[in-house]
């Protein structure tokens, strides 16, 4: 079963941010950076810009830590969503994550659910920083050499 996922590239992320934007139109339909559902941290004297967005776990911790299952795996793309009627922005799945990719506004908790299977943020990514695609078992290597040099440039960052 392919898996539907945003791959990252730190080597062509240039910092820009032009994903969070498109993500705060897309979602929240005006232009926020505070709004978006993806970050994009940067280190400017070293030139390192990192993009943290939700990685969809297999085995997702802020899914197993809602007290009131809010967090499900949506069956069409793939992608964990919240359900805002069932959240009770107790901010366990925040402090679950591993990547800090959700936070918590107005009470309830708000991550990337990948725009419903068409992700706005590698639409608009020019130099290709960030793609979706859909990966086979077999290719979760190339998103776990992703994940770790994303994980070790943060902790310069951080």
């Amino acid at each position: 079963m392919e898996k539907p996922i945003l791959l990252l590239d730190l080597d062509l992320c240039t910092g820009c941010r032009a994903c969070m934007v498109a993500c705060s139109l897309a979602k929240e339909k005006t232009s926020s950076l505070s709004l978006s559902r993806l970050r994009v941290l940067k280190n400017e004297p070293v030139c390192l810009a990192v993009p943290v967005i939700c990685e969809q776990c297999a085995k997702a911790p802020c899914e197993n830590a809602c007290p009131v299952g809010a967090i499900t795996r949506n069956p069409d793309t793939q992608a964990l969503t919240v359900d805002r009627e069932k959240c009770i922005g107790c901010k366990e799945c925040v402090w679950a994550c591993p990547f800090g990719a959700i936070t918590v506004r107005e009470g309830l908790a708000v991550k990337c659910d990948l725009c419903d299977g068409d992700p706005e943020c590698s639409k608009v990514c020019t130099p290709g920083a960030i793609k979706f695609e859909r990966l086979k078992p077999f290719d979760l290597e190339r998103r776990m050499r992703s994940l770790e040099r994303r994980v070790k440039a943060l902790t310069t960052i951080l």
